[in-house]
Order: structure tokens, then sequence, then C-alpha cells
């Protein structure tokens, strides 16, 4: 057996593969969607350099807001 993932464009592509499995063709599998979180999913896509520089402006702009009230 091949398990196969599609995107479903309509409803009646939906309907289609429901038919299918009625007939015993085919057997539809639900698989929850992973959901990544916002860090997983930008891992990897700036170098630690860019990261590093990035703190420590980050840093730098927040000590300029400190104040004493």
């Amino acid at each position: 057996m091949q398990t196969i993932t599609i995107e479903l464009r309509n409803e009646h592509a939906l309907r289609l593969l429901q038919d299918l499995e009625k007939l015993d063709i085919i057997r539809l599998v639900s698989v929850p969607e992973k959901r990544n979180s916002v860090a997983q999913r930008f891992r990897g896509t700036i170098s630690k350099q860019t990261a590093t520089q990035l703190q420590e402006q980050l840093q730098s702009m927040r000590g300029e807001w400190q104040r004493d009230i």
C-alpha cells in the first residue's frame, strides 16, 4: 500500500474521494496538521552572527528607554 497526501481544491473533490472510499477502492485517513511555533518555523533563517548583532542592538535600544519613574 502507498500513502499520499493531497490538497483538496473544492468540496466536490472530497465527495469524490468519499465515494471511492464507499466503493472500497481507497481509504481516507485523517492526519491532524502539525502546528509549529513561530520560533520553530523561523529557526535557522538568519545567521548566528546576524542574530547576535540584532540582540546587541535591541539591548542598546532598550537601555535608551529605561527611566526612573
